[in-house]
């Protein structure tokens, strides 16, 4: 026990680990409540997703480090144990996968409820629709064409292996008057139809390239030079930026970083899923913890992120607030100068090819006739609690929200600085679309920002000083 914290652990980071196994709990009801549509598991896993939003919150505070000190002799060996069996967990699930995946016999044999958890559990690692777009448009990319123009949801599921319940349904056709969502049996028959003529796309399925042309220009190098499969890329472009938070951090407090990035299971999980997220959680993290070192290059990652997806546009006031609260106006104009050209020189091209056809795609995600989906309040939609089918309140919700979190990050962000990253998607939570892969990357944004930029310049400003508060020196040695 004292060899594994002999790095003079801080109780928010201690506290980072139950967070950790908070959000896997929060992700597994979700997901199975979703696989088998049991409503009490979707709804127990929104209440669990707000006690992690809140966990998140606790550990952006600052002072939350003298309000758990007191709590540092049971948050040592928690953590130590949570480590030890997530990583035993990981194990076992990398096992569970091989198994799975080369004796599919086995699913066959399993009945009802067990067959259907395994059955998705199988299709996990398949291309999702979003995965087999940017890997076709990165394509077409290379053959010269315009991805937004050849975009195929049909050709490119089929070409990459794709799962038909990865697709995203419509709100059209013969699901125009389905609700809250269609069954697998109605997604598989949609699908078996399309196949037969992949160049007539159901007006049932979501076929527009949905993101910016950062999300095929950065893998179109990778691709250029022979590598097939957007998980590799995904993984070659942020193990360098893992590495480089990890090299960051104060010495004394790296090896916990790195134990509670191995221990992440979701976010290793999502990587071998292919989601789209890890194309711009790289660029978020650099961006968040550069500022102080580099603004400029720190104002790079955040366009190329912008550039990239949508989801990365909630964070930008957040991201600016945090820049003119920390340097002044001229450093802020200056930062958003680069985000947009950044953002103006990956997209004008495609903007100039066809104006109408790059918006209606980059927002089909907001303004096409979708589904509820997610592990925010619209479990209550989904699972069946609420008879609600249109998305304007919780569009209204989110939007309120949203403006909120701004207004109060404005006047309380020298405070509570790394509260930005939570509060930019804490209102997606409220969304009708709120799907889990907006929330995965964030808790780890912030555990890097308050290590390099919190913990590290207090470091740095006392060589040699321990990180633990004072007054809690004999519990740190426990």
């Amino acid at each position: 026990m004292r060899s594994f914290f002999h790095f003079s652990p801080t109780p928010r980071i201690l506290f980072f680990f139950i967070a950790i196994v908070i959000k896997l709990v929060a992700a597994a009801l979700s997901a199975i409540g979703f696989v088998l549509s049991n409503p009490i598991l979707m709804i127990s896993g929104v209440f669990v997703w707000l006690v992690w939003f809140a966990a998140l919150l606790l550990i952006a505070v600052p002072k939350a480090d003298q309000f758990l000190r007191n709590q540092m002799r049971w948050l040592k060996p928690t953590a130590l144990i949570i480590f030890i069996v997530l990583v035993l967990t990981g194990a076992s699930l990398f096992v569970v996968v091989s198994v799975v995946d080369s004796e599919p016999a086995q699913i066959d044999q399993a009945d009802g409820d067990t067959e259907q958890v395994l059955t998705s559990f199988d299709r996990i690692f398949a291309y999702n629709d979003a995965t087999a777009l940017c890997h076709q448009a990165t394509d077409n990319l290379l053959d010269g064409e315009n991805p937004y123009a050849e975009a195929n949801i049909v050709s490119a599921m089929i070409e990459f292996n794709g799962s038909f319940d990865k697709l995203t349904p419509l709100r059209e056709g013969i699901f125009a008057e389905v609700f809250p969502y269609p069954d697998t049996a109605q997604l598989e028959q949609l699908w078996q139809e399309a196949v037969e003529d992949p160049e007539d796309i159901p007006v049932e399925l979501e076929s527009k390239l949905g993101y910016p042309a950062g999300s095929f220009l950065l893998p179109a190098p990778f691709v250029l030079l022979g590598i097939g499969d957007l998980r590799i890329i995904y993984f070659i472009l942020v193990l360098p930026a893992l590495a480089y938070v990890i090299w960051r951090a104060p010495r004394n407090l790296r090896i916990l970083l790195l134990g509670a990035l191995l221990i992440s299971l979701e976010l290793w999980l999502s990587l071998a899923a292919g989601e789209t997220g890890f194309l711009y959680f790289p660029f978020l993290l650099l961006a968040w913890i550069l500022p102080r070192k580099n603004l400029w290059l720190s104002a790079l990652f955040m366009g190329l992120a912008v550039a990239t997806k949508q989801v990365a546009w909630f964070f930008v006031p957040f991201y600016l607030i945090l820049i003119f609260r920390t340097e002044d106006l001229k450093g802020l104009i200056k930062v958003a100068a680069i985000i947009a050209a950044v953002f103006l020189v990956t997209n004008a091209p495609f903007m100039a090819m066809d104006p109408e056809l790059w918006l209606t795609s980059v927002m089909a995600p907001a303004m096409d006739n979708l589904f509820p989906l997610g592990v925010g309040i619209v479990s209550l939609v989904s699972g069946g609690f609420l008879e609600i089918q249109s998305p304007l309140i919780f569009t209204i919700l989110e939007v309120c929200l949203f403006v909120l979190a701004v207004i109060w990050y404005f006047f309380n962000c020298r405070r509570y600085p790394y509260a930005g990253p939570i509060l930019s998607v804490l209102p997606l939570f409220f969304a009708w679309r709120s799907l889990w892969g907006y929330f995965f990357y964030v808790d780890i944004i912030v555990l890097a920002a308050i290590l390099i930029n919190e913990y590290g310049m207090k470091s740095a400003a006392q060589p040699g000083a321990a990180l633990i508060p004072p007054g809690n020196k004999q519990a740190a040695g426990g």
